[in-house]
């Protein structure tokens, strides 16, 4: 029999969210973001690098702030080269790079660690599951 309730798409991502964001690496007790990250991080746009023929399509979900500050932190914190992207003057609208800064930019583009990153990586390596149950992986 089908449940009459289904769970949220949100609550279904959050759940595996959560799961990828105890992992080892992810797991720490990352140093809070300054104002000026957070000012930066509020800012539209996607985190720069090649698209690298990836058809990009938007995805909002509405997580718990919590979670949100959770995920947007460990992002901050893995892409140690986004400073260094910053620093060059390398990300921004407008730019108008050189070949030589577009291929800088795109090889420190591809340390970075950004939120679909880690949100897509939780879909596929921690798929949701019921409370308390963990789905087995193909080839496990």
């Amino acid at each position: 029999m089908r449940p009459e309730h289904w769970p949220a798409l949100e609550d279904i991502v959050a759940s595996s969210l959560r799961r990828r964001l105890a992992d080892e690496d992810l797991a720490r007790e990352w140093d809070p973001l300054t104002p000026d990250e957070l000012d930066r991080l509020k800012l539209s746009g996607r985190w720069p690098g090649p698209n690298n023929g990836i058809r990009l399509v938007q995805r909002n979900y509405n997580f718990p702030a919590d979670l949100a500050l959770q995920l947007r932190t460990a992002a901050w914190r893995m892409s140690r080269a986004l400073a260094e992207l910053h620093e060059r003057g390398l990300v921004g609208s407008g730019k108008k790079l050189t070949e030589e800064q577009r291929r800088v930019r795109d090889e420190l583009a591809l340390q970075l660690y950004p939120p679909a990153r880690i949100v897509r990586q939780a879909l596929t390596d921690s798929p949701p599951g019921p409370a308390g149950v963990t789905l087995q992986r193909r080839g496990n």
